[in-house]
């Protein structure tokens, strides 16, 4: 069906009579398209596959795996997959299943997954990417568009994006890769390392430390138990704060880089640089690096560092 589309293809799939069951449904598309998959339960792993094609596969097993309805649309922008519970009349009651979604898309190709308790996890794709569950770890490739990634209850990982980056998580840790634009990154529990940042970095957790190992743009991150770690490789346009009140914070300097640095620290604060105009005592440095430039604002009730590369 290349280069044409079904204004009504809407197919209907009830998951099995005999406690497990076996979907699968291909569609004819073109790249550029998205693959929308919306779930009240289940796992979810999409990947590159064949240029002209969408493939949907869904494993249901369990006691009540005939209770997962799932519907198939077809529509000028791509594919949607609708997965529901029915309650047949029978309000607050714990379903026994368990569901896998598995698709293959162009490689140009956006995504839009969300599932009220599993893991999801997409491969390298050119395009968006939207991950949304209640109940899960998110895992992201390599990819050309922007992500938004967001957990209630796991890990997020994503290998590479060209674009914007938005990942928040209520209990888990935040991996980040090579990032190529704006980067934020939230947790109310668990660590964020951040390996590369092209872009302004905006990160904060109330229970891990903060690790971006190669900066070159402003940050600022904040946790409130952990330490915190920036390494800037290139100049930053705009101010960077980076605090702890439970750790130490170090701030790691190329040479040639220029800052306004006002450092406060509960024990002491160590400088490898020489500053202008510095006016220093053993909780507080404050001073011009390279004749100035964006503030660099360090601040923790332990040890600040600010180390030479």
């Amino acid at each position: 069906m290349s280069g044409r589309f079904l204004s009504v293809a809407l197919l209907s799939f009830a998951a099995g009579v005999a406690g497990a069951a076996d979907i699968s449904k291909s569609f004819d598309v073109t790249p550029g398209g998205t693959l929308d998959i919306d779930s009240d339960v289940g796992s979810i792993e999409v990947v590159p596959g064949a240029a002209d094609k969408v493939t949907i596969e869904v494993d249901v097993s369990g006691r009540d795996a005939d209770r997962l309805v799932v519907d198939f649309d077809q529509k000028a922008d791509g594919i949607q997959v609708k997965a529901r519970l029915e309650d047949r009349g029978r309000k607050n009651r714990n379903y026994s299943l368990r569901a896998k979604f598995r698709a293959t898309v162009p490689q140009q190709y956006d995504v839009v997954l969300d599932t009220s308790g599993g893991d999801i996890e997409v491969g390298d794709l050119d395009g968006k990417v939207r991950a949304d569950t209640a109940g899960g770890s998110i895992l992201v490739g390599e990819v050309t568009g922007p992500v938004k990634a967001d957990t209630a209850g796991g890990g997020i990982e994503i290998e590479a994006s060209r674009k914007e980056v938005d990942a928040d998580t209520a209990g888990g840790s935040i991996r980040l890769g090579e990032m190529g634009d704006r980067v934020r990154a939230d947790t109310a529990g668990g660590s964020i390392r951040i390996e590369t940042a092209a872009g302004p970095v905006r990160a904060s957790t109330a229970g891990g430390g903060i690790t971006v190992r190669a900066a070159s743009a402003a940050v600022d991150a904040s946790t409130s138990g952990g330490s915190v770690d920036v390494t800037f490789v290139g100049q930053p346009d705009d101010d960077s704060d980076l605090e702890t009140s439970g750790g130490s914070v170090t701030a790691t300097l190329a040479d040639d880089l220029k800052f306004d640095i006002q450092a406060r620290s509960g024990s002491r604060v160590k400088c490898d640089f020489t500053l202008d105009e510095a006016r220093k005592d053993e909780g507080r440095l404050d001073g011009r690096l390279n004749g100035g430039g964006p503030r660099l604002r360090l601040s923790s009730s332990g040890p600040v560092r600010i180390e030479r590369r």
